[in-house]
């Protein structure tokens, strides 16, 4: 019997969407829970390694990770300590910085390489022998083919965006092209939400007509709006915890199975 965790995927639309602070929120909140792996899969604009230095050698980063050449264990680092976490509670997975790193995952992702959805749908998803509870996987904002397959692995999609029509149109498409072949359940994350404005009010109204669904809004958090700051997203009284506690009340159990991966919808 293998025993698998709850896989979140955090999505958006654009660079400065506030991606990052989200799922780093949510990484440092579930590590309190059980053992949580943070994956650093924003090859277009990796920032981890800015944000917790890396004090030792890297055998392999993330792209190795997500083509099947590098272990999960190879791959993934211990920051609990910076977290102010128990040991073992939070790894991280970091992606490679370089320019020639992210070429190439572009060109992969233009090339729909298989090797990504053999990597994913295989991974046991084990560390130090040990299973993990939960999984964090911060996307790009674009490459098709690399949103799908992380999709078909997700339990949740926490999707972000800016409260503006053009990314609303993004995230239809992404809702009718991607996550509708997929057992994926979508939570959505408006950021930079304020109430009072028109702008916003005529963006809202349109977005529950088509969604129909419950929703999280986050304001300006001005501490966090000229980048992030590590300190404050590892902190039990951080706003963007306050903001994002509805994602983490009521959350599955990692699961039993027979099968690595199901999660096609049968249609």
């Amino acid at each position: 019997m293998i025993i698998l965790p709850v896989v979140f995927s955090v999505q958006h639309s654009r660079g400065g969407s506030g991606a990052t602070s989200v799922a780093l929120t949510l990484a440092y909140n579930l590590a309190r829970r059980g053992r949580t792996l943070y994956v650093e899969a924003d090859f277009l604009n990796p920032v981890l390694e800015h944000l917790i230095p890396i004090e030792r050698h890297v055998a392999k980063w993330s792209n190795d990770w997500i083509t099947g050449e590098a272990s999960i264990e190879e791959a993934s680092i211990d920051v609990s300590d910076t977290a102010g976490l128990p040991s073992q509670s939070l790894y991280a997975i970091y992606a490679n910085t370089s320019e020639g790193a992210r070429r190439r995952m572009e060109i992969l992702d233009a090339e729909k390489d298989k090797r990504i959805v053999k990597a994913l749908e295989r991974e046991r998803w084990i560390i130090r022998d040990e299973p993990l509870d939960y999984v964090v996987i911060d996307t790009p904002p674009w490459m098709f083919y690399t949103l799908a397959v992380v999709s078909y692995i997700s339990d949740f999609v926490i999707y972000v965006l800016r409260p503006s029509l053009y990314e609303f149109k993004i995230f239809k498409d992404r809702m009718e092209n991607i996550y509708s072949h997929f057992k994926c359940s979508i939570k959505p994350v408006i950021n930079f939400y304020d109430q009072t404005s028109s702008t916003v009010k005529k963006f809202e109204k349109e977005f529950k007509e088509y969604f129909g669904g419950a929703y999280v809004t986050v304001p300006t958090i001005p501490e966090t709006s000229s980048g992030i700051d590590i300190s404050r997203i590892f902190s039990s009284s951080s706003r963007y915890t306050n903001h994002l506690k509805e994602i983490f009340t009521d959350l599955p159990l990692p699961k039993e199975t027979t099968h690595v991966h199901d999660k096609i919808r049968v249609r």
